[in-house]
C-alpha cells in the first residue's frame, strides 16, 4: 500500500493549500480518504474522475467534505454524457444528518453507513473504523492488506481508544491540530506522539495542520515524545 497526501491543513486551507483528503492505494484498487476543500483538483492529477470508485469520509465537517459538493456536479454531467454509468460508493456517518442529505444528489453518489460494527472489503484491503471524540461522530479509520496496518485518526481529542485501535500500525497519520496549551476538539502534537508511543506505532504522520502554526514547531513537540515523527506534506508518497 502507499498513501499520497492530496490535503493536510485544517479547518481551513494556507496558501496553495488543501483540507483534509488522501490517496490509499494498492496495486489493484485506490479509495479516496477525506474529501475536503481542494482535494478533487489535486486527485486528477493522479486518476480521471471516472476512476473514483471508493470515498470514506471519517466525518461530515466541511474541512472533511467540501470537495463532495463539487464533485457531485462533475459526477452528474458525467452520467449525463456517458461517461460513468455506476454511482460513486462513499462511506460516511449519518450524521449531522443535513450534510448526509445534501449527498443524495441525483443518485451520483451510493451511500453506506459507517459505525463501530460495519467492515469493509474494498477488492481486498480490509477497512474498519472506531468512534472518536469529536463535536459531530467521527470515526478513526484502519485499513489492512496483508500484513500492513495503516490507520488515520481523523478528527478526535486525546482518548485510550485510539491507543489500542493503532497497535502497531506501520503507518499511523493523526491529527495534531494543536500545541500543547491548546484548547479545543483536536490533539496536540505531543499527544498525538503520546498515543504513537503507547500504540507502537512504527511511523507517526501528523497531520490537520494549521496555517497558523510552523511545521517547525509541530515537528519540535512531537519528535521529543516519539522519535519516528513525520509531519504531513502535501502531495508526499507514503510507502507501507
Amino acid at each position: 500500500m502507499k498513501v499520497t497526501v492530496l490535503g493536510c491543513h485544517g479547518p481551513f486551507p494556507g496558501p496553495y493549500g488543501a483540507t483534509s483528503g488522501y490517496l490509499v492505494e494498492d496495486e489493484n484498487t485506490h479509495i479516496l480518504l477525506d474529501c475536503g476543500s481542494g482535494v478533487i483538483s489535486r486527485y486528477q492529477r493522479y486518476y480521471d474522475l471516472n476512476k473514483l470508485k471508493y470515498i470514506i469520509l471519517s466525518h461530515l465537517h466541511s474541512d472533511h467534505v467540501a470537495d463532495m459538493m463539487v464533485l457531485r456536479y462533475a459526477l452528474d454531467i458525467m452520467k449525463s454524457r456517458g461517461m460513468i454509468t455506476e454511482p460513486v460508493n462513499v462511506y460516511c456517518p449519518q450524521t449531522p444528518e443535513n450534510v448526509f442529505e445534501d449527498f443524495k444528489f441525483k443518485d451520483v453518489f451510493n451511500l453506506h453507513i459507517i459505525n463501530e460494527e460495519a467492515t469493509l472489503n474494498l477488492e481486498g484491503i480490509e477497512i474498519s473504523f472506531k468512534k472518536m471524540t469529536h463535536p459531530v461522530e467521527t470515526y478513526a479509520v484502519k485499513i489492512k492488506k496483508g500484513e500492513k496496518i495503516f490507520v488515520y485518526s481523523g478528527d478526535t481529542t486525546y482518548n485510550e481508544d485510539l491507543i489500542s485501535f493503532a497497535n502497531k500500525a506501520d503507518l499511523f497519520l493523526c491529527d495534531g491540530n494543536f500545541l500543547t496549551g491548546m484548547q479545543g476538539p483536536h490533539l496536540t502534537a505531543a499527544e498525538a506522539a503520546e498515543i504513537a508511543k503507547k500504540a507502537e506505532c512504527k511511523r507517526l504522520v501528523l497531520t490537520h495542520l494549521s496555517p497558523l502554526i510552523s511545521i517547525k514547531d509541530y515537528y519540535d513537540e512531537a519528535i521529543k515524545v516519539f522519535g519516528n515523527t513525520e509531519i504531513a506534506r502535501d502531495f508526499e508518497v507514503y510507502v507501507i
